[in-house]
This record gives C-alpha cells, sequence and structure tokens, in this order.
C-alpha cells in the first residue's frame, strides 16, 4: 500500500529543513530523544506524524510545525517570519489586504469571486 501523498510530502519537507540545519538523520534523533527508525519513517512518509512530534521537530530545528504544512519553501519562509510575530503578522495581512484592495478596484468581478471562496471554503 502507497503512503498518503500529503505524509510524503510533509516528510520531504522535514528532511530538507533538517539537511538546511546542517544536521543528519542521527543527529536530529538525539536532538528529539526518538529512536531514528521514527524520524526516517516520518522523512518518508510511511509513518504519518502527529502534529506533538512536528511541533518537537520544529522545535528542534528552530521552525515553525506549520511552515512544514504549507506546499512551497517561500511560504514556509513566511510562516517562519510571522509565526510569533504579531506585528509582522499585521504587517502581512495589511499587505494582503491592499494586494485584495487593488485588485477589487481593477475588476471589480475578482471581489466578488474571492468573497464567493471564503463562503465556500
Amino acid at each position: 500500500m502507497s503512503e498518503p501523498v500529503i505524509d510524503v510530502r510533509v516528510g520531504q519537507r522535514l528532511a530538507r529543513a533538517r539537511k538546511a540545519a546542517g544536521l543528519t538523520l542521527q543527529e536530529l534523533a538525539e536532538r528529539v530523544k526518538w529512536p531514528l527508525s521514527t524520524l526516517a519513517n516520518y522523512e518518508t512518509g510511511r509513518r504519518p506524524i502527529r502534529l506533538a512530534h512536528l511541533e518537537a521537530i520544529g522545535a528542534a530545528l528552530n521552525r515553525s510545525p506549520a511552515a512544514f504544512l504549507v506546499d512551497s519553501d517561500e511560504a514556509a519562509a513566511i510562516v517562519d517570519q510571522i509565526v510569533g510575530n504579531q506585528e509582522r503578522c499585521l504587517q502581512v495581512l495589511f499587505f494582503l489586504e491592499t494586494l485584495t484592495g487593488q485588485a477589487d478596484e481593477e475588476d471589480p468581478s475578482l471581489a466578488s469571486a474571492a468573497s464567493d471562496d471564503v463562503v465556500s471554503g
């Protein structure tokens, strides 16, 4: 049976973050005090990760657990920058609202489509 796609994607993100931190699988296992096989299974997607474990790995890598759940490295970098920093969150929110407002002025149909997405989402 193949692993669910989300488990594989999160595992790949964990592996990239670990390598970017300059850690081996063994070194990360020692930091979180888990068996190496547990981390290896998470990184390959063979085992779904529990949120508490995602949080522990994030702490060990100095990353937000939420950063492992977004699709792009760029989005993960934004998450890491704004988590825990209310001023940054508000700045990003203001920026995004400004962009949305500009798009609404340029094409009013976009505002309608965006509000439909929020209602249906």
